[in-house]
């Protein structure tokens, strides 16, 4: 039996840690949701840092809590702010504009298929190439085969430091932590277009990487490059499904997620941070893009991982020439007769009349409709009710498109105008 007069033990000072820490978490959930590009990052769960000033008088408390809430929101905002900067630097078939510090500028995308990238001008705005005209410039003596009645797939690796050599100094620095650390440019891709003509493209494939505010530098692979006319990347995937490149590309990303957690651990430890800074906060040029002829030189990565690095844009590069050119044309014969067989075209006007009130969506970056159908069809009408193209959709890639908000539901009335100029339209109305 308890003594009675044994005080009962004072409440545990972590129930109300945790409430506080809870409503930061709320807050800065809503903070993301009210960004313009948060939904980039919302579904990803990344944590931001903040540090708060407490006053640990209650007068003080009671005076001036108004002010450190308002600096805390304030820090909150840089916080959000710098995991979106972050995403900014990887969007699908575009590099990271130095001068613009995003990559959905004008200057970010290559103007055709068979352009890849060529390094940074001096105000930090990036530069394309033909990828023959490119092997010519940089005097590879194999660029006469990609002009013969059976061009082999040729690749090129550049290091970061070839890349950026010709920027000013006042665009190395940026808000993402950027750095370019390599890549690997690769041509021809035999790809047929939208209409199953046959076409090429080349394609670049950037091992990049970031420091958000407060989180460890993050690595990935960045493919550049358009369609046989211009469409998206992820496009080409949603109309071909699996890619030649497919493969070569998934061994890169693990492998940079590997030493992403290597790189993490070290930084964890001072070392990364530590080993690359010199005094006056410049390093020497180096392998990863840093210092002179790179970018971003206050925040380098140690030598240990560049030279992983090194050895991933070496084997990106065998493994890209060394693709069994059988399979791709067994694949690509299988696509042309799937294409034939089984597109959805047809069922168009079907869907779209038997289409729900879930089954019509609207296309935010296309600005286009995108009807759903049985087994994952999918038609896409320009505004003006022409059928642009029918296509089929993997559950995941269209699950993936509304929790993104790339797609949002049509309203009824979007609904019923497209059925309308679709049947004004074949009527000749």
């Amino acid at each position: 039996m308890s003594d009675p007069r044994t005080p009962a033990p004072p409440p545990k000072p972590g129930s109300r840690l945790e409430r506080a820490l809870e409503l930061l978490a709320e807050e800065a959930r809503e903070r993301l949701a009210r960004h313009p590009s948060g939904h980039l990052v919302a579904s990803r769960g990344e944590p931001v840092e903040l540090t708060v000033t407490l006053p640990t008088s209650a007068a003080a408390a009671r005076g001036g809590l108004g002010q450190l809430a308002g600096e805390a929101g304030a820090a909150l905002d840089r916080a959000v702010s710098g995991l979106v900067t972050h995403q900014a630097t990887f969007v699908p078939g575009a590099v990271y504009c130095l001068r613009c510090n995003g990559a959905d500028c004008e200057h970010a995308a290559p103007p055709g298929p068979r352009q890849v990238f060529a390094g940074y001008g001096k105000t930090g705005v990036p530069r394309f190439l033909d990828f023959g005209q490119l092997l010519l410039e940089r005097s590879d003596p194999r660029v006469d085969r990609l002009y013969g009645n059976k061009p082999p797939l040729l690749a090129h690796t550049h290091v970061g430091r070839d890349l950026t050599a010709d920027l000013l100094d006042a665009y190395r620095d940026n808000e993402a932590g950027y750095l370019l650390h390599g890549q690997v440019a690769a041509g021809w891709y035999r790809v047929p277009d939208a209409a199953g003509r046959p076409g090429v493209v080349a394609l670049t494939f950037q091992l990049v990487s970031t420091r958000p505010p407060g989180n460890p530098r993050r690595f990935g692979l960045n493919v550049l490059g358009t369609g046989p006319e211009g469409e998206p990347l992820e496009h080409l995937f949603d109309r071909l499904g699996e890619l030649p490149w497919s493969p070569h590309v998934r061994w890169a990303q693990e492998a940079l997620e590997s030493i992403e957690r290597t790189a993490a651990k070290a930084s964890g430890r001072g070392g990364e941070q530590r080993r690359g800074k010199k005094k006056g906060g410049k390093g020497k040029g180096g392998q990863g893009g840093q210092g002179k002829g790179g970018q971003g030189g206050r925040d380098r990565v140690s030598k240990a991982v560049e030279k992983r690095l090194t050895g991933v844009l070496n084997g990106l590069s065998r493994r890209l020439e060394k693709g069994r050119r059988a399979k791709e044309r067994k694949t690509l014969h299988a696509r042309e007769r799937h294409a034939q067989s089984d597109r959805p075209t047809e069922m168009a006007l079907a869907d779209l009349a038997r289409a729900g009130r879930d089954d019509v969506m609207v296309d935010r970056r296309q600005e286009t409709l995108v009807v759903l159908g049985d087994k994952g069809r999918a038609h896409v009408f320009n505004p003006g009710g022409k059928l642009v193209t029918s296509i089929r959709y993997a559950p995941e890639s269209i699950e993936r498109r509304r929790k993104q908000d790339r797609w949002r539901p049509a309203s009824p009335e979007e609904v019923a105008t497209l059925r309308g100029k679709v049947a004004a339209a074949g009527s000749g109305g």
